[in-house]
């Protein structure tokens, strides 16, 4: 069977259906609801539980019923009007699900696929990739999609970046997609491929960046008195360094870094540093914080 992710710019289709599985605060739900785009592999919904990325859950299709068990692949955490949208694709089917005539044949809904900015939510690596199996409508702040990751080795959480997306014409032929899946499945996209894929930009300000975990000491002032902040990195490039603390910093502020930062060390030679990022994340008192070295080393503390 044939896999066909074209949901951007594909066509309504609304069935109704019945989802199960666990919510995000581990609760069973069991929800009816219906979708909004359709293929043979991928469906989209509405729900009102907000549930995990990459998890499994159980579709019905309740005209037919028949259903299979399906992979959350993305879903936006904004809900609109206390629905969630999510992107589901199959994995396991029970028989068949949808009934003949019901998805439109011979979608070539590829190319209305925008172009959109996301970011490695582990790595902060960002990429500007055409999403084949996201919905316009759901594009937007809060959408977060499961991808590979080359730098992560690993599948990891993107999100959509607000800001505008890099046009097509900027991106150079022949770069990879984040998501190949597996060895060699960075291909030239084509309008036959089962899970096409395209091409992505990098984002320059991510170059030479290296995700390395490593103590580091923060030396700030706040109404004359120090304060010191002691914490991991994410990640680290020749002019700057990434951390997570729950400290709260602020855009501009300046401050010495010293890294790497052990206890017992005599070269604690601290960095002058400007505050460039502050990211919260929600449902956790933990920020992450982008510093950009801008000096050589200061006095020793």
């Amino acid at each position: 069977m044939e896999s066909r992710y074209k949901i951007a710019g594909a066509p309504e289709v609304k069935v109704a259906v019945r989802v199960r599985g666990l919510s995000h605060d581990e609760h069973y739900f069991d929800e009816q609801t219906s979708t909004t785009r359709v293929t043979q592999d991928f469906v989209v919904v509405r729900l009102s539980k907000l549930i995990d990325l990459d998890i499994e859950v159980h579709v019905t299709n309740l005209r037919t019923q028949v259903g299979g068990i399906y992979r959350v692949a993305w879903i936006n955490t904004r809900p609109e009007q206390g629905l969630h949208s999510l992107g589901l694709e199959l994995l396991h089917p029970e028989g068949e699900i949808w009934e003949p005539g019901s998805i439109p044949e011979g979608l070539e809904a590829g190319d209305a696929a925008p172009f959109v900015l996301l970011e490695c939510q582990s790595c902060y690596q960002t990429v500007s990739t055409r999403l084949l199996e996201a919905e316009t409508a759901s594009l937007g702040e809060g959408f977060t999609i499961a991808l590979p990751c080359d730098t992560c080795k690993a599948t990891t959480k993107w999100a959509y970046v607000v800001e505008k997306p890099i046009a097509a014409e900027a991106i150079p032929q022949g770069e990879a997609h984040p998501h190949a899946r597996g060895a060699g499945a960075a291909t030239t996209s084509t309008g036959k491929s089962a899970h096409p894929s395209a091409q992505f930009l990098k984002d320059q300000r991510q170059k030479g960046r290296a995700p390395i975990n490593l103590a580091v000491k923060i030396i700030r002032t706040k109404h004359g008195l120090p304060i010191f902040d002691i914490c991991e990195t994410i990640n680290i490039s020749r002019t700057g360094v990434c951390f997570s603390t729950e400290q709260g910093y602020e855009v501009g502020e300046t401050l010495e870094v010293i890294l790497p930062f052990h206890p017992d060390s005599i070269m604690a030679i601290p960095f002058q540093g400007r505050v460039v990022r502050q990211d919260r994340r929600p449902g956790t008192l933990r920020k992450r914080v982008a510093i950009q070295l801008i000096s050589g080393p200061t006095t020793k503390h």
